[in-house]
Order: structure tokens, then C-alpha cells, then sequence
């Protein structure tokens, strides 16, 4: 009986894994030359010019957890935001219009633009 109940509970454990890793691409339907993975609770700054899509992945424990992609134009140091994309994770490519320098996730709503 333990072991069944034991191995319930491991597969329960493994059909809730979550992917909070979104990849960026160069062209804008997320098929071609693909990112590392970015973890979207990450809020640091990374520098990928020319992305034209990000893939967002389905995360079924934060469902409801909104995200904000912020954008900069202008420098690879994400020291203003040109342009934010809210979303919740579950599972899409986002078009992008490549001409951001550098991005970053935050967790929540997407502030005004500041540059």
C-alpha cells in the first residue's frame, strides 16, 4: 500500500512540473534559431537584439500569475522600458518587433513606458 501511495504522489509530482523558461527566435513565428531558455522569475537584464518572437511556456502552477516583458530600445543595460507585453504564461510564441536591445521579466503588471 505505501508503495502505491509513494508512487501516486511521484507521478502527481511530475505532471505539474512547471517551465518558466521563455525562448526568444529570429524570425516571428518561434521556429528558428532559438535562445537559451530565460527564466521569466528572473528579474535580471539580458541582451538579445534582433528577436523577433518569444516563446512563452504553459505554466500550469501559476496560471494566474501575470508577467511583464519590458523592452529597451535604446541600450543593452535595461535602464528605461520602450515598451512593456503583459501576459500570463500558458503556453504561446509572441511576435516581437525586433528592435529591442536588451529585456527582462518582471512579475505582475507591466509599468508605463519611461523612455
Amino acid at each position: 500500500m505505501k508503495f502505491i501511495l509513494a508512487t501516486i504522489a511521484l507521478l502527481g509530482l511530475g505532471l505539474v512540473s512547471a517551465d518558466k523558461y521563455a525562448n526568444f527566435f529570429t524570425d516571428e513565428n518561434c521556429n528558428e534559431d532559438g535562445s537559451i531558455g530565460f527564466n521569466m522569475d528572473n528579474p535580471g537584464c539580458f541582451a538579445w537584439a534582433g528577436a523577433k518572437s518569444v516563446y512563452i511556456p504553459n505554466n500550469p502552477i501559476d496560471w494566474n500569475q501575470y508577467y511583464c516583458l519590458v523592452q529597451s530600445h535604446n541600450t543593452k543595460e535595461c535602464d528605461c522600458q520602450n515598451d512593456g507585453y503583459e501576459f500570463q504564461a500558458t503556453g504561446f510564441c509572441h511576435k516581437l518587433d525586433g528592435n529591442a536591445q536588451s529585456y527582462r521579466f518582471v512579475g505582475g503588471g507591466c509599468d508605463p513606458n519611461n523612455c
